[in-house]
């Protein structure tokens, strides 16, 4: 198989011809856009070694923004319903009113770091949203080749801009205890109680369900997460699968919260909505993220306390937890993390003085034993 260069107008074009069709017909394949002979001489050897070895893929004449739209519809199914909404509007806010219009095939890295410098500079958007919006685009353009639309994924590797590290803000127990003190009469209380002694997320506080509460045997079983797009699984296969141990104290504030709610059930009738859930409306309806970050905010000013996120009673749980000595691996089971790295890595901070706590706990000990 061989190739030659030709010159049109003010351009080259590498022609290759191909085995002659079944009726001797010749064949020829033409690649065009090449601004120089010798741009065209330097890519001919890969195009003709591409069509050899049977790995050439015929140039697809799809727009960029036509892909996306069948790719996000095929891609509903293997997503979380919020995941899926989140690229959805990446989508039609960001990628395709920028990109949408190049062909599929034209697409490069240099309309990647133009686009990705817009976002940055242009709308000031956060490295971590840019971050997220370059996941849509990398995982794209992955499935792409998988299929065969395109050669290559030109997003990957691509970096964008760079994610500082946010601080955490954790409470002290004094701080933790003013708090949960001051708030345990809302009727929101539970929400806050089982974030601050479990570590659970927002999400899985807002998904808990009475079926997934153990009395019996004081835990808790298959977190489910709710969204403002209904309930799905855990972010991650540890957190779906882990069982959080609860102390009696919170066993017997999740025993009032369920005489309250089947109070309000049998108060409000036919008009409850029996999602099972635990944090619910007096109607049993799903309490949304923002109306609990509502209250949220104003109890911490009720109680006079410094101010934190919700996320942030998380990080109180993990880190009162650490400092007290218990093992890196229970904390990060009662998390969720995959692995300890995790866990090590959020929280690395404190080894310093869990250390320093350590030792002087050994030494306490052991000398005591010596002398």
């Amino acid at each position: 198989m061989k190739g030659h260069i030709r010159k049109r107008g003010n351009k080259y074009v590498i022609v290759v011809d191909l085995e002659r069709d079944h009726n001797n017909e010749r064949r020829q394949k033409w690649f065009s856009g090449y601004d120089t002979k010798k741009a065209a001489q330097k890519d001919m050897p890969r195009i003709l070694n591409e069509i050899n070895t049977g790995n050439f893929i015929e140039p697809s004449k799809e727009s960029f923004a036509a892909y996306l739209e069948k790719w996000i519809l095929n891609k509903r199914s293997r997503l979380k319903a919020s995941t899926f909404q989140v690229y959805k509007t990446h989508l039609r806010i960001h990628i395709i009113p920028k990109l949408g219009n190049y062909k599929l095939e034209k697409l490069n890295r240099l309309h990647l770091k133009t686009f990705f410098s817009y976002l940055e500079n242009d709308l000031g958007l956060a490295p971590a949203t840019i971050k997220k919006v370059h996941t849509v685009i990398s995982s794209a353009l992955s499935e792409a080749v998988e299929d065969g639309i395109v050669g290559k994924n030109v997003a990957a590797g691509l970096k964008t801009a760079r994610i500082e590290r946010k601080e955490i803000h954790v409470w002290d127990e004094k701080q933790l205890l003013q708090f949960l003190n001051s708030s345990k009469n809302d009727p929101l209380y539970i929400a806050f109680h089982l974030a601050a002694m479990t570590g659970m997320r927002r999400s899985e506080v807002l998904g808990l369900r009475w079926k997934d509460v153990d009395f019996e045997n004081s835990l808790l079983r298959t977190v489910v997460t709710h969204t403002p797009y209904g309930a799905s699984d855990g972010k991650t296969k540890a957190s779906f699968n882990r069982t959080i141990d609860l102390d009696e104290v919170t066993i017997n504030e999740l025993k009032k919260r369920k005489e309250r709610v089947d109070y309000e059930k049998k108060r409000a009738g036919r008009g409850y909505k029996n999602n099972d859930l635990v944090v619910c409306t007096s109607l049993g309806t799903h309490v949304t993220p923002r109306n609990l970050n509502r209250k949220w905010y104003q109890l911490k000013e009720d109680a006079n306390v410094p101010s934190i996120r919700f996320h942030d009673l998380r990080h109180t749980h993990a880190t009162l937890m650490l400092l007290q000595g218990i093992p890196v691996k229970v904390v990060a089971e009662r998390l969720g993390h995959s692995s300890i790295t995790t866990t090590l890595d959020t929280y690395n901070h404190l080894l310093p003085s869990i250390q320093r706590e350590a030792i002087a706990m050994f030494s306490k000990n052991l000398y005591k034993e010596l002398y």
